[in-house]
């Protein structure tokens, strides 16, 4: 049976932590052990989750990394793992060279296209600079030396190894959602209620981290344009981070205090989905966003920016309606037009549910996943 360590961040509400619980309630343990060690300050919010499944372990990464390779050699060895299954990005080359130090076989998978600072220190410029720098040496090591490479869509596969001479070619490994229960119309309608607000009241929602990847200040640029059109519109932003206080002052700034809820992070995504008219996505970049593949499995309809993760989690003009980044205009014609046509809304939603039903299901990409495994062992 192979045992494979799985290395991230840690277990926060992300979609690459999301897509492993998932890949952990659809591979059996009697089949493949899949077990996780966090290198982030902390394991995470959903670390409970996981450790219900799989055994979880705390390495952190420190500056000096000398503690880290310490503590990832003992648990890589200890454990008696067959495959290191490294999704550290930015910090991969590190995790690889320990892998090889011990003669593991490593996978290196890369969930996006740029891997911008995420932190308030590491957004300060010079650090920021240094970032970089250290960035495209640790990826460098890790395109070179991994023995399997891949991304979770072609748009990451294509932005790898620019410059670099890779072992092999990269290997799209896809995530997969499931399909949540939808909505009754009385649970649409308390839904609204519960907020103080009409039985049809337009609801927009955008789920993200509060970083500058998901451009919070293009939402609600976008969504003053709709409420013109529509006053009655709320638009519900749901996630955490540290662009917090500056996406809470133009919200302020912007009188759109009355219409805008900030909702933090929540458990409840899927349901939240289902009671929502659409979903609005203009991220500056993304690997392959998860959380369009999650409307899309909840019949929610998508406007977003055209960007090449996006352009793979949906289908253009079919299940969802994308624009150039700065095209503020066309994007929020597209959110009137979805929201004043129920019935256009509905046939794109619908084709989205069948879009991720076909290509993007948690079975097909644990498949995937088993199979990659299998071409190490």
């Amino acid at each position: 049976m192979q045992k494979i360590l799985h290395l991230i961040h840690s277990f926060n509400r992300g979609g690459i932590e999301k897509w492993l619980l998932s890949m952990l309630q659809e591979i059996p343990r009697n089949k493949c052990e899949m077990d996780f060690c966090c290198k982030g300050e902390d394991i995470g919010t959903l670390a409970a989750i996981a450790q219900s499944d799989a055994k979880l372990f705390h390495c952190p990464l420190g500056l000096g990394h000398f503690g880290f390779v310490q503590g990832l050699k003992r648990i890589l060895v200890e454990g008696q793992y067959h495959i290191l299954h490294n999704h550290s990005e930015t910090y991969s080359g590190i995790a690889v060279w320990v892998a090889k130090q011990l003669g593991i076989p490593v996978i290196t998978s890369f969930h996006n296209t740029s891997f911008s600072p995420q932190t308030t220190i590491t957004r300060l410029p010079i650090v920021r600079r240094l970032r970089s720098i250290y960035g495209m040496l640790s990826i460098g090591y890790a395109l070179r030396h991994s023995d399997l490479l891949t991304g979770c869509s072609q748009g990451v596969i294509q932005s790898l190894g620019q410059g670099t001479k890779i072992k092999q070619l990269p290997q799209v490994l896809y995530y997969g959602v499931s399909q949540p229960p939808l909505a009754t119309s009385q649970e649409y309608t308390a839904f609204r209620n519960s907020f103080g607000w009409s039985d049809e009241t337009p609801i927009i929602l955008h789920v993200g981290r509060l970083i500058e990847q998901k451009n919070h200040l293009g939402v609600l640029s976008v969504f003053k344009l709709v409420l013109e059109h529509i006053p009655t519109t709320k638009l519900l932003l749901v996630g955490e981070g540290p662009l917090r206080s500056l996406i809470e002052d133009a919200i302020a700034n912007w009188g759109l205090t009355k219409s805008v809820l900030l909702l933090g992070e929540r458990d409840d995504v899927p349901s939240l989905m289902s009671r929502s008219d659409v979903f609005f996505l203009p991220s500056l970049h993304e690997g392959l966003p998860v959380v369009a593949l999650e409307a899309s499995a909840a019949s929610l309809p998508i406007v977003g920016s055209k960007i090449p993760g996006l352009l793979e989690a949906v289908r253009d003009g079919e299940t969802a309606l994308l624009h150039d980044i700065d095209d503020i205009q066309g994007m929020a014609k597209s959110l009137v037009k979805l929201i004043s046509d129920r019935t256009y809304n509905d046939q794109l939603g619908q084709a989205g549910q069948r879009w991720v039903k076909n290509q993007y299901s948690t079975a097909t990409s644990a498949h995937q996943l088993l199979e990659a495994y299998k071409s190490l062992m």
